[in-house]
């Protein structure tokens, strides 16, 4: 059972993620996901069509292997998920694990500041949402590799998933 405070959190991830172009996927109840977004758009910046996956989980608590693993699985469902071009010829993939959790342990929030997955023309970009605060942790650094698209990825995540970043945007939009 989720508590409530998540639900309220889920009902508002859903609005902004369709105020920013994604669509709900169904997924399987096996899957140990409680949320699943798509959006997929031609982006010229990117030289191609962007598929873009956001996997949203809710954990009591989040230890450094289960937020590993959570976002291996999570970039695994979305490589089986996505169609059209292959990567890299064209087409590009983003994905988002996103763990909702309260008040993060200070190993995974440690863990966040060092995990970069490596991938051929996509992207996994873990983020750990703690609703005690409401701060979006992940990487925040660019690596070589990640030069072009790191800094849009990172502002993306923030903006996507951040109760703080809502807040400001509604307040900017009215």
């Amino acid at each position: 059972m989720i508590p409530e405070k998540f639900t309220k959190y889920y009902d508002l991830l859903s609005q902004w993620l369709t105020y920013y172009g994604f669509k709900p996927v169904t997924v399987h109840a096996d899957s140990g996901i409680d949320h699943v977004f798509k959006r997929s758009r031609f982006e010229a910046s990117k030289f191609g069509n962007v598929d873009v996956y956001c996997c949203a989980k809710y954990f009591e608590k989040a230890d450094v292997e289960s937020f590993r693993s959570f976002s291996s699985k999570m970039f695994d469902l979305a490589m089986k998920h996505r169609k059209g071009n292959p990567i890299g010829f064209g087409a590009m993939l983003i994905v988002y694990p996103l763990i909702i959790t309260e008040n993060i342990a200070q190993e995974v929030y440690l863990e966040t500041k060092q995990y970069c997955p490596k991938h051929f023309a996509s992207n996994e970009f873990p983020c750990v949402v703690d609703l005690a605060t409401g701060y979006v942790y992940y990487f925040e650094q660019t690596p070589i590799w990640g030069s072009a698209y790191y800094s849009g990825i990172r502002k993306d995540a923030y903006k996507f998933f951040s109760p703080k970043a809502w807040e400001t945007t509604s307040k900017t939009s009215v």
